[in-house]
């Protein structure tokens, strides 16, 4: 995620070990010297890593609500709201890797330009067109990750937005009091590791070149954290079988879920998909037969997408899980379009 230019976390709480005094600590510096006594201080924690949480603003109550009102919603089972009976709540702490940093450089490349005309017998052709390039990046990013395992939560990720202004110092036994807490698990060099990587990637994918002939980019000033989020863990029965929810402890908005989906929800999805789309395919393949405008094509693809999609939330929708990718998946959308290319298509849409 990328973050504006000065605007880090001021933690305040921390006490001076030498005269008692409070001190303010920058969010990812962890050196500082103490206002009172002016003694250099060196902030650690755990594999010298500096470690934050969040308190949770959130109680059982609330994450109750927000459970009841995730099951009436329509694509879940209509006995769901009223049928479901709650066993387990519980608040628990997980661990999560930040990454601050800054990448600079250049990239040089060609923006290439797909352009389609007719020519005097009626024929389609399509000429490419390269416009050098050239990008100076300097920008800061911000990237964080699950450090330990999550896949009983679906929560790889924390909103690197919503946490400000909520950091505070990291203590075992104030934290434990409010809930479990779970121990990073990841390595820290790995973890170091991914975050330039993908900080070198996302300034790569910005500056919208096609075609990259040289780069040279550097990331630097990066600073790395560990901050504990607060997460509620809503389990729940209906119909002998046991799903959860997972709630962020933060803003009180479900994160994960599982649930038994409706039925009826699936086939009208199904059958209202497959005879849009159906209308919008045939129509688009004629159309592009008779020689018509070659945007005709886009339609085409839209149509076949929208069958696709009906066809999965018929398939897929037994079970809805929110907040993880299931049933359709991107790679499925993406050998869809593969097959288009390879057909020709790619040529009158501009297609990559």
């Amino acid at each position: 995620m990328k973050m504006d230019s000065g605007k880090h976390e001021i933690i305040k709480g921390l006490m001076c070990p030498g005269c008692g005094g409070t001190v303010e600590l920058k969010e990812g510096n962890n050196v500082l010297k103490c206002t009172y006594c002016e003694i250099p201080l060196l902030v650690m924690g755990d594999e010298g890593v500096i470690q934050y949480y969040v308190k949770s603003k959130v109680n059982e109550t609330d994450t109750k609500a927000v459970a009841k009102n995730w099951f009436g919603k329509f694509d879940k089972d209509r006995k769901l709201k009223t049928g479901a009976e709650f066993t387990e709540i519980f608040l628990v702490h997980l661990p999560f890797w930040r990454s601050i940093g800054q990448v600079c450089g250049w990239i040089f490349g060609n923006k290439i330009h797909h352009e389609t005309h007719r020519d005097n017998k009626g024929n389609m052709h399509t000429t490419t067109r390269k416009e050098p390039v050239e990008r100076m990046i300097m920008k800061e990013y911000i990237w964080n990750k699950a450090a330990c395992d999550v896949s009983e939560f679906g929560v790889e990720e924390i909103d690197n937005s919503g946490i400000s202004g909520n950091l505070e110092p990291f203590d075992i036994s104030t934290v434990e009091k409010q809930g479990m807490v779970f121990e990073p698990m990841h390595s820290r060099t790995d973890a170091v590791l991914e975050s330039e990587n993908w900080m070198l990637g996302q300034a790569k994918r910005s500056v919208d070149i096609d075609e990259v002939t040289f780069q040279k980019l550097h990331s630097i000033g990066k600073k790395l954290s560990v901050i504990y989020y607060p997460l509620w863990i809503v389990r729940y029965k209906f119909k002998d079988r046991n799903y959860q929810l997972v709630i962020d402890g933060l803003h009180n908005k479900l994160l994960y879920g599982r649930a038994p989906g409706s039925t009826i929800y699936r086939v009208s999805m199904f059958i209202a998909s497959l005879m849009i789309g159906n209308l919008i395919l045939t129509t688009s393949l004629r159309l592009f037969s008779e020689g018509s405008n070659e945007l005709i094509i886009a339609g085409a693809i839209a149509g076949i997408a929208l069958i696709i999609f009906g066809f999965s939330k018929f398939r897929y929708g037994g079970e809805v899980i929110e907040g993880k990718t299931t049933g359709l998946k991107a790679k499925g959308l993406q050998e869809t379009f593969n097959s288009l290319k390879e057909i020709g298509f790619d040529k009158y849409t501009g297609m990559r």
